[in-house]
């Protein structure tokens, strides 16, 4: 939180510093900014695999670039380049806050824990799946579950989700709560249903499909209040907390 240090010597008082936090935490550029080493993380980590599964909403991502034939790695590294010069820019700063990423990091941990122990009954009973148990199954598991929380995350609540609340609002001219409300209720749906679409889902399930939706909507509320970097994580780290407990 450089920037709170930076502003006490300004005229105007600083906001306290739980407020900062919560201000810059919750900043898109700062939070694309926090997500990044994931991105890098998963695109490696497939490779390191020579894993061909993936998510479904990566699979999504890797669709739309597949436009670009083998040249699909060196468009999509640009595109995130371009991406990550841009939050830098907007985020005015020219280091990197390792003090508020480790807040912003703790805060993740807080809510994949808290989903992980309300739902770890419920993905076990619910969502297990017969699969082999040891290193390379557990390393495919973390590298999947990294990549569920960055794209499943950008494509269901960046992208859904803002697009959904902005027609809703502006085109609709509804009440910004309602606009809200029907924005997480059918983003999730969506989101839940998205997990049973084939070749990456699993068969369907009214309860699967239930649970899912819950989980929607808890993200939804996470990144509307807390912003994007800290959802991202809190949905990978839920991912991996419930891959090592199964």
């Amino acid at each position: 939180m450089a920037r709170a240090r930076a502003r006490a010597k300004g005229a105007p008082p600083p906001l306290p510093l739980v407020l900062t936090y919560l201000e810059e935490s919750r900043q898109f550029a700062t939070g694309f900014l926090f997500i990044v080493p994931l991105v890098i993380g998963y695109e490696v980590g497939l490779r390191l695999l020579g894993s061909e599964s993936t998510s479904w909403a990566s699979g999504v991502v890797r669709f739309v670039f597949g436009v670009c034939g083998r040249y699909e790695p060196v468009a999509f590294s640009v595109v995130v380049a371009a991406l990550v010069f841009e939050a830098w820019r907007r985020s005015d700063k020219l280091q990197i806050d390792i003090e508020l990423w480790g807040l912003m990091l703790a805060e993740s941990v807080v809510y994949a824990v808290a989903l992980g122990l309300l739902g770890s009954f419920a993905a076990q009973r619910i969502l297990a799946a017969a699969r082999e148990t040891g290193a390379l199954s557990l390393a495919h598991d973390v590298v999947l579950s990294i990549g569920a929380g960055v794209y499943e995350e950008a494509l269901f609540r960046v992208g859904l989700l803002g697009a959904m609340y902005y027609l809703l609002k502006a085109w609709a001219r509804m009440r910004p709560g309602l606009a809200a409300f029907l924005a997480i209720v059918a983003s999730s749906v969506v989101f839940a249903a998205c997990h049973h679409l084939r070749p990456y889902g699993d068969p369907f399930e009214a309860p699967r499909l239930l649970f899912r939706f819950g989980m929607g909507v808890a993200f939804a509320g996470i990144y509307i209040y807390r912003g994007l970097g800290i959802v991202v994580y809190a949905h990978a780290l839920y991912d991996v907390f419930i891959s090592v407990n199964r």
